[in-house]
């Protein structure tokens, strides 16, 4: 089999190719002109694989490759740069390596999620991002307020500044005209990204999914809310692609960091290297399942004893992923223990198999 290896640039790709016994038949680079492209790779007759890492223009290639080779293979690029990290960095050194680590069947790969659901996901990241945003600029008001006024000033008859008799409160203080300023600029930044936000969800809720995944998840404790469930079920994609429950919450990133060697246990804060789309979701969800599921209340304050509440908070949403993997997994509805139950589960699995 033929082995091709891209390095993928926004405007040039830089291809080798590999023949089925491990020699180098060519290499070439070529501006990123899809007619190139696929005259390129057509010139290599017999069984092909193509082999890139994943970056943001992944599928627009994917979308224009698939269809020309026997494999597509999108590597990981956080593990594929540990691997052929040198002091010799270049486009060709890189696609040389690609293909010749393809070749030999070492390839950490990525998963390749099919255009629906990056279109999904497009729209769902968009609005946490605009969340985000909105958090942000909250902190940056909030954050005025406190260089120019004490805790203790502050009526007592709010919790939220950005509540009414906050809001009330904060049009009251006489703030330098600089600050002032600043502050009157980024509610309006706020309300425009309100209004954004809002034609977000206006467009989430108008989405009509006849998915068993979605119905199972939202027997789950705080997976109420549309936002939510698609996030979860957009960022999984397909549960059978984690090999256990593990896998799946070390991809949320809901464990901590292990430096441990030899007899010395090291534990570090929460993984940043992981999906934070399916982190946030899951930790939005924890107060909400706590709240409705006695198990998971009575879990957190056992926690919370030993350690502190956030610690609690982060036991409650990887507790809540791991139910939510046997339940797409064994499609079986939450139950208030904790575990997946069995009832319904012949109405579920002929849902299911439907599909």
């Amino acid at each position: 089999m033929i082995t091709i290896g891209a390095d993928v640039h926004l405007k040039t790709t830089t291809m080798t190719v590999i023949n089925h016994d491990g020699t180098k038949i060519t290499r070439r680079k070529i501006n990123n002109d899809p007619d190139e492209l696929v005259e390129f790779v057509r010139q290599f007759p017999g069984p092909k694989q193509f082999a890139m890492e994943s970056c943001y223009t992944w599928p627009a290639v994917y979308e224009l490759m698939n269809k020309e080779f026997d494999q597509f293979h999108l590597l990981h690029a956080t593990k594929m740069k540990n691997i052929i990290e040198s002091q010799s960095k270049c486009d060709k050194h890189d696609a040389d390596e690609i293909a010749l680590l393809t070749h030999r069947g070492y390839i950490p790969a990525a998963h390749t999620a099919n255009a629906q659901t990056r279109q999904l996901r497009g729209l769902l990241r968009t609005r946490v991002g605009l969340a985000r945003d909105i958090a942000g600029i909250k902190n940056h008001i909030q954050a005025i307020l406190n260089a120019n006024t004490f805790y203790s000033q502050r009526p007592k008859n709010f919790k939220d500044i950005f509540c009414k008799r906050g809001l009330a409160y904060l049009q009251s203080i006489h703030f330098p005209e600089q600050d002032q300023f600043t502050i009157s600029q980024l509610f309006k930044q706020k309300e425009h990204l309100e209004q954004l936000k809002k034609q977000f969800d206006e467009r989430i809720q108008a989405l009509h999914a006849d998915d068993p995944d979605l119905r199972i998840l939202r027997t789950a404790p705080g997976m109420n809310g549309k936002v939510l469930n698609y996030i979860v079920l957009a960022e999984i994609d397909t549960i059978d692609r984690f090999r256990n429950s593990d896998a799946l919450i070390a991809y949320a990133g809901l464990v901590a960091r292990d430096k441990s060697s030899g007899d010395k246990q090291r534990k570090g804060r929460l993984r940043t290297a992981c999906n934070q789309y399916l982190k946030w979701a899951l930790i939005e969800a924890a107060v909400p399942a706590m709240l409705k599921d006695k198990a998971l209340r009575d879990y957190y304050r056992k926690v919370k004893e030993s350690y502190h509440g956030s610690a609690a908070k982060i036991a409650v949403a990887r507790r809540l992923l791991r139910s939510i993997y046997h339940m797409l997994k064994e499609q079986r509805p939450y139950s208030s223990n904790g575990r997946p139950q069995i009832t319904h589960m012949m109405t579920l699995s002929s849902a299911s198999s439907a599909r």
